[in-house]
Formats: C-alpha cells, structure tokens, sequence
C-alpha cells in the first residue's frame, strides 16, 4: 500500500493530546496537540505538529515517502525539543494493519548510538496516533511520547 494510501485517514487538521516522559520511570506529562496532515509533491505525507513542554512551545515534522519494496516506506524527523538542531532519517514499512513503523538512530553522549521508533496509525473512528519508543541499547525499548488526534479542526 502506497504511503499516501495508507494515510489518507489522516489528511487534514487535527487537534487531540500529547503525553511524554523522559524515562521509563517518570510520569507522562499530557499537553494539547494539533496535527496537520497533508499530501505534498504527489507521493509524500507531511505531518506537521505542535505541543507544549510547559509554557515551551515546541513544533515537529514527520516527512514520509514510499521507500523500498511495496511496503517500503522512508522518512526525515525533526522535533524543537527532541531532534533539534538536526534531523533524523528512518526506515519502515506499512504493516497489514495499516500501522507505518519506521525505526532510526541518534548519536549518544558515550557509547552505541540509540535507536528512535515512530508509529503511526489512523485510529479507528477517525483521526490518528503517533507513538515514539526510545530504544536505549542493553535495556527495554519504552514509549517516550503518544500523541492521539482525534477532533477535526
């Protein structure tokens, strides 16, 4: 399925919630959220979105194309708070059930670098989630960020 296919659930303005923590430890900390979904130069999604950290506003981009294979699919990230100054690129493909999985990698302070997964999934009913799983290397991957849309603007 085409990456434009299997997104256009999603195409438009959405508002909904953001939830985050630093550690696997912590406590989520929820904010507002809006989530615009477009399809731009014929065969991308662009996914652009804003939250808060604290009175902090903070806006990321999520570019995706269709990669390798059928079910292929690549991506460039970018994040005010989590990816800021750079981006980050990611591979993955469109599940059966719809769900894109991309997977990248960041550069740690000292050591092997650290894995970064994006989910995304139209959410039945309308609207979509985006959930993000930081990958620390010798421990459990754990959900770093979900954020629901689910209100059309």
């Amino acid at each position: 399925m085409r990456i434009v296919e299997c997104l256009a659930p999603l195409v438009g303005q959405w508002q909904g919630v953001h939830r985050q923590r630093l550690l696997p430890t912590d406590e989520f900390v929820a904010s507002a959220a809006t989530a615009s979904v477009t399809v731009t130069a014929g065969e991308f999604v662009s996914l652009a979105y804003t939250w808060s950290d604290g009175d902090a506003p903070q806006e990321g981009l999520l570019l995706l194309s269709g990669g390798s294979g059928e079910e292929g699919v690549s991506a460039v990230w970018l994040d005010s708070w989590h990816s800021s100054p750079a981006w980050m690129l990611f591979d993955g493909t469109v599940g059966d059930d719809g769900v894109v999985r991309l997977t990248g990698s960041y550069a740690a302070p000292e050591g092997p670098d650290w894995g970064w997964q994006i989910f995304v999934a139209p959410v039945e009913g309308g609207g979509g989630r985006m959930t993000m799983l930081n990958l620390v290397p010798g421990e459990a991957a754990y959900e770093a960020v979900e954020a629901v849309y689910d209100h059309r603007v």
